[in-house]
């Protein structure tokens, strides 16, 4: 059983070194500003990791609240401005 634990840890972080390809991301700009940020699911799953929110793996799997993790290097400034 350990050894799926593992993997599954091994899986996700292959994941997250995906999600800031060109592919996954949109760009948006006018005059004044440029803003940049990720396309569909991704979109969502990084938005749970990054924050720490509840979320279903599949469509009839329980919640569950996901970790924290910094998948974007964002400080409390740069969200703020």
């Amino acid at each position: 059983m350990e050894r799926l634990q593992k993997g599954r840890i091994k899986r996700q972080a292959k994941m997250f070194k995906k999600i800031p390809k060109a592919s996954y991301l949109k760009a948006k700009g006018d005059g004044q500003s440029i803003i940049v940020g990720f396309t569909g699911r991704v979109a969502r799953i990084a938005r749970v990791h990054q924050y720490g929110l509840k979320d279903r793996a599949e469509a009839d799997a329980p919640e569950v609240r996901y970790k924290l993790r910094q998948v974007l290097g964002l400080t409390k400034a740069d969200i703020n401005f």
